[in-house]
């Protein structure tokens, strides 16, 4: 059901313009957004972490509309999606503002220790890594391996036509280690932690879990982590967010002292752009969090309390 239901989405996203697609996205997300309380008070909750750790107490009324705004981004996300799974190359400047992405990963590259590019569940991160593949730049991408073999071959099909080389789950270490010694660029999602571990970290005021991987390969090799997070900008466009290059120095950085870096990074970018960010549960319900992401990753039971995954391919 979930194979026939993204081949009628691809297909109604490449024959219907954009603008359209995006009608029956918003349509079909505010029926969503008014259904499913739980996706719903989720999104409330997570947005008021964020914004009173920043200081900022909105209402009530002003969390919802903000939740609405992020059900609706999210359905434009995933019309895009599939409307560029191959941007031509006239249409990337007009689409993207790359911002100074190109030239620090050119700077980074040219170190030869290869790059770890870190994004998160925000803005579009998919189109992110694939238009960076579609100008070259040599990208392997970590990605989640689905049960159904059906359904895995489609989800790695999309990457694959963006250019990405993909490394799954259950391989990371090795592939990552592999890219990294031929001085090539491995991107990882920073926000969600798909392993069992239970390690945690303060992320918007209170403990998180959050992968520790990305500090503990970057230690191991010596390679710089650069983050970087494309955005909706007005006019349905994208820029990139970019962070300071993370340079580690394994005879003094800690795992704990580079994740610190990672972590201030992330805050800022989800802040800023908090209506792009789709975690659709509570982040800081560890065991919660934990059961849903090892259920997305290997296929464990969840029980019905949860609240639901929303696919975020």
């Amino acid at each position: 059901m979930k194979y026939l239901q993204l081949k009628i989405a691809e297909f109604l996203a490449r024959v219907l313009p954009r603008r359209v697609s995006y009608g029956l996205a918003r349509r079909g997300a505010d029926l969503y957004f008014l259904l499913d309380r739980r996706a719903r008070e989720a999104v409330i909750s997570n947005l008021q972490r964020i914004h009173l750790h920043g200081g900022l107490r909105f209402s009530r009324r002003a969390l919802r509309v903000l939740a609405r705004e992020n059900f609706l981004n999210f359905a434009k996300y995933l019309v895009d999606f599939f409307t560029f799974l191959h941007v031509p190359p006239e249409r990337i400047h007009r689409l993207i503002d790359f911002r100074n992405i190109r030239e620090q990963l050119d700077q980074l590259l040219a170190e030869r220790r290869g790059v770890i590019l870190l994004t998160a569940h925000l803005g579009n991160w998919e189109l992110g890594g694939g238009v960076l593949a579609q100008l070259g730049y040599p990208i392997h991408a970590v990605a989640l391996w689905q049960p159904n073999p059906k359904l895995n071959a489609l989800y790695q099909s999309y990457r694959v036509a963006r250019g990405i080389k993909v490394i799954p789950l259950g391989h990371a270490a090795r592939g990552c280690l592999a890219a990294l010694r031929r001085g090539e660029i491995v991107a990882l999602l920073c926000d969600r932690d798909y392993s069992p571990a239970m390690d945690t970290i303060e992320l918007f005021g209170q403990p998180a879990r959050l992968p520790h991987g990305p500090a503990r390969l970057a230690l191991a090799t010596g390679a710089p982590l650069l983050m970087g997070f494309l955005v909706r900008v007005p006019g349905d466009t994208y820029e990139y967010v970019v962070g300071e290059p993370i340079q580690v120095d394994p005879t003094r950085d800690t795992v704990g002292s580079v994740m610190a870096q990672i972590v201030h990074q992330l805050e800022c970018a989800v802040r800023a752009h908090s209506e792009q960010w789709y975690l659709f549960h509570d982040l800081w319900d560890i065991e919660r969090d934990r059961q849903l992401a090892t259920a997305a990753a290997f296929g464990a039971p969840v029980a019905p309390r949860s609240t639901p995954v929303i696919p975020t391919l």
